[in-house]
């Protein structure tokens, strides 16, 4: 099925009609059965936890998005609901500080492995470590049930630490295991480590005091995702880069594997990376098993699991096609065919096949494979989080493939999108997907929801619950995800069937507000509608809500008896280049310049033709692109108004991001279009030749299409 855009050129007067043009789509931001739990502005959540009286814990940073060194650790504990916090404490020096992972006790103390650039980061006294020794180094945290520190410290001694990839687990004793990433320097390894790698970069596991003020054990070379068992045993889940020596243990499932290049060049090629599990006795002192799990273009587990026989599941992201499955499995064979990006090398590139998800259930001796499974369609997918429960294995990561599976009643326009899905404890079986907001970083097994963060929201997802009208909404122009709406903006909204369209109207210059049976409302006030199709609505969000914080989107259609309601933040400006989506740049180059995979803007020469490989301006000529989502200007804009003839300067400036060395001639009110559509005329440089990019920002807001391509020749 073909979509449409709202954008399209029909005349020699250069008038955009934002009505009908057939293209494939991006991402997309979407609605669904989702709850905000809490809403933590200046806020980043990066891991969650629940305790056995439903009480979530979360763990992040505290900060301005973007600038790092705003960022403060913190954990905080909320009631079940969300609805109050309980405490929140934070952990701040006076660069970055992030917390990645989290953990709780049975005392409901709560602990965080984090990471710091801050030479003052507030260790506490007798801290195993009290000054930074690398560039940056992991850190670990306790906070007590109340959310008072017990201990912080850092880790590493002066070789530089990372905590994520990484993870936590905490023994009945209060005793930490850490494990993470180092490289160089003298990681303090324990003596009688049962292996140590001397590999410039290495994962590691550590053993930490209940005090927080000595490292019991510790082995470098072994590390990555962790869990533990009943016994105390411990598991981790990593992968090593290229080919350092693992401690494979005899009868292991997989004592070797084929190595290959996983990015770079002909000329400069850089390894994949290859699953492996081990399993360590609670001293960290013995290594009990040790095997690889992986295919020849390597593997990337996003989490390890233990049942209660001790067998282990291991889930996450493989571009292996010779992956180990096994023939009653639920996705034995590989089917992810996507095609290669375009390649920019100045060699020949290193391009691995697409990604795919995969879910392995290894036996409790380490010694055979239970079950193993991909767990993708036939484009590009893969799996960021696992949760074991008594119903099923608990899944969620990118879907980019409509024939993902389970994933039903959404469009590819609302592709790639975060999904959550239950496979059978057995990995025969798929119950429904479901797309769903942001990050998922937790399940919750009081209530049977995912736990999931868009960074400031805390979410809570229902899988059970049956999908909304409203698959997702993008910008019309750029046909990129929403997260945030601009007064004047043009969405396209995708679902459910809407209306029995197409349709189309106006009345006295202006767009109307109900088509098809279809209304959409932007905090009561109605949107003009564009277009009201069966799958599709395009409208414009109303100028009036300029100024508030939220804008809760209702969409009703009397034809279908859909409804479906969004809440998403406002922002002043959201300025967005219109793309064309449906032009294919495959085999341009022009004087030697391939095309570099840059957004494809709509654009016109200065005779009216369109900017092409096949028909490029000349250097020191003028083109014409176009942006929205501008937000309220001067004249004050009326919403859903057709521009008339006159040609209305934009009051805002508009600036050339970069080095190209090119000028804003003109912004103007675009001649018979919606309101809140500008033409933007550039004249590019008189050295300009090939294919060369293009950057704009507005009132100091970058235009997010970055490295717009134009075509130019000599």
């Amino acid at each position: 099925m073909k979509y449409l855009s709202a954008i399209q050129k029909i005349s020699s007067a250069q008038i955009i009609r934002l009505l009908i043009a057939f293209s494939s789509i991006s991402t997309c931001g979407m609605a669904g059965p989702s709850t905000i739990l809490a809403h933590l502005p200046n806020t980043g959540i990066e891991a969650v936890k629940v305790d056995t009286s439903g009480n979530i814990y979360i763990a992040g940073f505290k900060g301005s998005a973007g600038t790092s060194d705003s960022y403060d650790a913190f954990v905080a504990k909320l009631n079940s609901d969300g609805s109050k916090v309980l405490y929140s404490t934070t952990f701040a020096g006076s660069k970055y500080d992030d917390a990645f992972a989290l953990e709780i006790d049975s005392t409901g103390a709560a602990y965080i492995l984090g990471q710091t650039r801050s030479q003052d980061f507030p260790v506490t006294a007798g801290a195993v470590q009290s000054t930074l020794g690398g560039s940056y180094q992991a850190f670990v945290a306790k906070v007590d049930a109340q959310g008072k520190v017990v201990y912080a410290t850092l880790l590493g001694g002066n070789s530089v630490t990372s905590a994520n990839p990484g993870g936590l687990v905490v023994n009945a004793a209060g005793e930490a295991f850490v494990s993470g990433q180092t490289i160089n320097g003298d990681f303090p390894a324990t003596s009688g480590a049962p292996f140590t790698s001397v590999a410039i970069n290495a994962n590691f596991i550590l053993k930490l005091d209940a005090g927080g003020g000595k490292i019991l054990a510790a082995i470098r070379g072994v590390g990555g995702r962790i869990a533990s068992d009943d016994q105390a045993s411990i598991y981790i889940g990593g992968s090593q880069y290229g080919e350092p020596a693992i401690p494979v243990t005899p009868g292991a499932v997989q004592s070797t594997h084929q190595s290959r290049a996983c990015a770079g060049t002909a000329q400069l090629a850089l390894s994949c990376f290859y699953q492996c599990v081990t399993k360590v006795d609670p001293t960290l002192s013995q290594i009990l098993y040790s095997t690889f799990i992986t295919g020849s273009w390597g593997a990337a587990p996003s989490a390890i699991l233990v049942d209660a026989q001790h067998n282990v599941l291991v889930a996450g992201t493989t571009n292996s096609p010779d992956y180990p499955t096994t023939s009653t499995a639920f996705e034995p064979n590989f089917v992810a065919n996507a095609p290669s990006p375009p390649q920019t090398c100045l060699f020949i590139c290193v391009v691995p096949p697409p990604a795919s998800g995969y879910i392995t259930k290894l036996n409790a001796a380490g010694t055979g494979l239970v079950y193993s499974t991909f767990f993708s369609g036939t484009q590009t997918d893969r799996i960021d989080f696992a949760a074991l429960a008594p119903g099923g294995i608990y899944l969620s990561g990118q879907a980019s493939s409509t024939d993902f599976p389970g994933l039903e009643g959404v469009p590819s326009p609302c592709l790639p999108q975060t999904y959550g899905t239950r496979v059978s404890l057995d990995g025969s079986a798929v119950t429904a997907a479901r797309a769903m907001p942001g990050r998922v970083l937790a399940w919750n097994p009081a209530n049977a929801t995912f736990l999931t963060s868009t960074g400031t929201d805390l979410i809570a997802f229902d899988p059970s619950a049956a999908p909304g009208a409203i698959a997702c909404i993008v910008d019309s122009a750029d046909l990129r995800p929403v997260t945030s709406i601009a007064p004047g903006e043009l969405l396209s909204i995708f679902g459910a069937r809407f209306g029995s369209g197409p349709a189309t109207g106006q009345a006295n210059g202006s767009l109307l507000t109900s088509l098809a049976g279809v209304t959409v409302t932007f905090n009561g006030q109605a949107g003009p509608l564009l277009f009201v199709g069966p799958r599709q609505i395009n409208v414009q969000a109303p100028y009036e809500i300029a100024g508030g914080t939220q804008a809760v989107v209702n969409l009703t259609s009397a034809q279908t008896n859909a409804a479906d309601s969004l809440t998403l933040p406002v922002a002043a400006r959201n300025p967005v280049a219109f793309l064309d989506t449906s032009y294919s740049p495959a085999g341009c180059n022009l004087d030697g310049q391939t095309y570099g995979g840059g957004p494809i803007p709509l654009a016109f020469n200065s005779d009216g033709s369109r900017n092409t490989c096949a028909n490029p301006e000349r250097a020191g000529s003028v083109i014409e692109i176009f942006l929205g989502g501008l937000g309220v200007t001067a004249p004050a804009p009326a919403t859903g108004l057709i521009n008339s003839g006159a040609a209305v300067p934009l009051n805002l400036p508009i600036t050339i991001i970069g080095e190209l060395p090119a000028q804003v001639v003109s912004a103007t009110a675009l001649p018979g279009a919606v309101s809140g559509v500008w033409q933007i005329d550039v004249r590019i440089p008189a050295n300009a030749s090939g294919a060369v990019r293009l950057s704009l920002s507005v009132d100091s807001i970058p235009v997010r299409d970055m490295n717009l391509t134009i075509w130019t020749h000599l």
